[in-house]
Order: C-alpha cells, then sequence, then structure tokens
C-alpha cells in the first residue's frame, strides 16, 4: 500500500540545527530519507522539501504499518507528522 508522508517543525525543531555537543550532526537526523526508507524495508517513491516553511513529504510503500512508525521515529515528538494512504481514484 502506498503512502504520503508529510511533517512539519518549526525552525527550532529544525533537523538541520540539531548536533551534537562535539559538533557532529545528531544521530537522530535523516540526512536522506530514500536510504532510510531501505533501511527499515520500505520503499522509497518520491519526497522533497519546501525549506522556507519547515515542510517536507514523500510517497512511500509498504504492507506493515509498523515500519512507518520505524521510518518516523527519528521525529516523533517534536515534528507533526501525518500519514496518509493514497488510493487510485480511477
Amino acid at each position: 500500500m502506498e503512502f504520503h508522508i508529510s511533517c512539519h517543525h518549526t525552525p527550532n525543531n529544525c533537523g538541520v540545527h540539531r548536533f551534537e555537543a562535539d559538533g557532529t550532526r545528531s544521530p537522530s537526523a535523516v540526512p536522506n530519507w530514500a536510504e532510510h526508507c531501505k533501511k527499515v524495508g520500505i520503499k522509497y517513491i518520491k519526497g522533497g522539501v519546501n525549506p522556507p516553511q519547515h515542510e517536507h513529504f514523500m510517497f512511500v510503500e509498504t504492507d506493515d504499518m509498523s515500519k512507518l512508525r520505524d521510518l518516523m521515529q527519528p521525529y516523533q515528538g517534536y515534528w507533526d507528522i501525518t500519514i496518509i494512504p493514497v488510493m487510485n481514484l480511477e
């Protein structure tokens, strides 16, 4: 099943600004969503970002809902995340 995932965060919660005390990027940040999808066993279809609005979106495919939770876990709790099933309306 295909899903549309949209995410929004405030400038203060932007992953670009999440660094460890030693200056390295926080391990919870996801620099490449396609690779992260593959790691959790989800097919990445397409995605994008609107940086000025701090909005992200992607289309993914999986038959295991728990993998969607695993996919978004690095940002749960400080990003607003919406996951919607995609249907063919033909």
